[in-house]
């Protein structure tokens, strides 16, 4: 009995993630709803009643674009291809030869053929190749069989396009991803991204059933599980803890020579009880230096830094004027947090260092990219000597 069951399970059964009972319920209500669609557009068709017909291959589909609706395979173009053009193999193949076992599977072979070369494969093309090779070798008016399809067709997109939109977490069609901008370029500079993917895919020479998108979302999500199972550290355990600080009221050009005496790209801004209330970094300096092509950029460093006396003016005084906080995207670690969590804020470039906070906003350490990046390699070090030692 073990031995049959091992086999079933190694050869028999697909490792494939189960459907949740939830989406099991969506994609059953999902198909009844849209196959109901189906029919009701085909009644309503200004056709002949010969192409109202309910193709056989169409139930294949509605599998496939009610339960898979973010798959490669139920994309309109793999639909409205991998149906239409199989219906015209098999036409072909049952009006140009003579009845025979040959017919139905040469039609279903080019069709095969055609729907990978044209990147529309789909399933249930294979049935509809027999289906209309069958037909034609009947005779069945060719005419009458490729209006049933295209009508077929377009009542199931009709019907999944209004269907899928109405399910939460789903959306059809599944449109491409826009082009990278260079801001969300800028932001993820490492990792794998879409030509790694497709080279990747290039390499196994094999469809898969899903998309780049969901591919790069699912590597992704794996990886920053892996992360968090992997670096067990907190940002308490590895924060710098003796770091110097600003208040809202220091003067631009001391927290300027504050920065760079102790060698700082970012400090913290606190108010009186030692919470943080703000982050200034070089950037926020440079990015208030005017510019133009009057004197140099040190010049213009130093007009900024310089006081101005009197009550007002036209330029930023103090740190509080100029530093990041949380309402324009701040982002703050707690101690006890995962360094998981500073990878991802640092990882995405917007700010060059991470304050750490106790539970009541306090200050207690800083975390940089520089930092981080030094303890992780410590910590894969440390591993790999763990593991040879072990070995």
């Amino acid at each position: 009995m073990d031995i049959l069951t091992r086999f079933a399970r190694r050869y028999l059964f697909a490792d494939a993630a189960p459907l949740s009972p939830a989406e099991r319920w969506r994609s059953a209500v999902a198909a009844l709803l849209g196959v109901l669609i189906f029919e009701g557009v085909l009644f309503v068709a200004p056709v002949a009643p010969d192409a109202h017909r309910l193709l056989a291959p169409l139930g294949a589909t509605s599998v496939i674009l009610f339960t898979l609706p973010h798959s490669p395979l139920a994309q309109p173009w793999s639909v409205i291809g991998g149906l239409m053009l199989p219906a015209l193999a098999g036409l072909a193949c049952g009006s140009g030869l003579p009845s025979g076992w040959l017919t139905p599977a040469l039609a279903v072979a080019v069709s095969i053929w055609i729907m990978g070369w044209l990147r529309c494969i789909h399933p249930p093309g294979g049935a509809m190749a027999l289906v209309m090779a069958i037909a034609a070798g009947q005779g069945l008016a060719p005419g009458t069989s490729l209006a049933a399809v295209a009508w077929n067709i377009a009542a199931i997109l009709i019907a999944a396009t209004t269907v899928n939109n109405l399910i939460p977490g789903r959306r059809y069609p599944l449109c491409s991803p826009p082009a990278a901008t260079p801001q969300r370029a800028r932001q993820s500079p490492v990792g794998v991204q879409e030509p790694d993917l497709a080279a990747a895919l290039a390499e196994i020479d094999a469809y898969l059933d899903v998309s780049a998108d969901d591919l790069s979302q699912l590597f992704r999500r794996a990886a920053h599980h892996a992360f968090r199972r992997h670096v067990l550290l907190s940002c308490g355990e590895v924060m710098e803890t003796a770091q110097p600080s600003l208040t809202f009221a220091t003067d631009l050009n001391a927290a300027w020579d504050l920065m760079r005496r102790h060698a700082r790209q970012a400090l913290p801004v606190v108010d009186r009880g030692g919470r943080v209330i703000g982050l200034l970094s070089l950037e926020d300096f440079l990015r208030h230096v005017e510019a133009g092509k009057g004197p140099r950029v040190g010049e213009r460093v130093r007009r900024l830094l310089r006081p101005r006396p009197g009550s007002h003016s036209d330029k930023p005084e103090v740190v509080g004027q100029i530093m990041l906080t949380p309402q324009h995207g701040l982002r703050l670690a707690r101690s006890d947090d995962s360094i998981a969590v500073a990878a991802q804020v640092l990882g995405q470039g917007e700010q060059t260092a991470l304050p750490v906070v106790d539970e009541s906003g306090r200050l207690v350490g800083m975390l940089g990219a520089a930092g981080l990046t030094a303890v992780l390699f410590h910590h894969e070090a440390l591993g790999h000597v763990r593991g040879g030692v072990e070995a």
